[in-house]
């Protein structure tokens, strides 16, 4: 038996230089954009499905509220998209879900 056993093998595979830059490239570019998502503050302001979710309800749901007004939203003049705005669906939702007093 020889020390060969022993020895781990190496492996060389050429990789041109383009793809070695380009491979870079691309990391930076997700790199950067996961810092400044990391970095960047959080908009207030929700669309309809990340209302539904930010509230817990169904899209019938918080379609059925808007309808009425009996939520707070606010819609484009002459458009037809909804803006929901954290701080007043978190005002609406302590007025309509008071917090109940623990026994003690």
């Amino acid at each position: 038996m020889t020390d060969q056993t022993n020895q781990s093998a190496e492996l060389s595979l050429p990789i041109p230089a383009d793809l070695v830059e380009a491979i870079a490239q691309r990391v930076a570019e997700l790199t950067r954009a996961q810092i400044r998502e990391a970095c960047a503050p959080e908009s207030p302001w929700l669309d309809f499905n990340a209302a539904a979710s930010y509230l817990g309800f169904n899209r019938d749901k918080l379609y059925k509220l808007t309808a009425a007004k009996a939520i707070p939203f606010r819609k484009k003049d002459g458009g037809q998209a909804l803006l929901f705005h954290r701080d007043e669906l978190d005002q609406w939702l302590e007025s309509r879900y008071p917090r109940e007093s623990w026994p003690g």
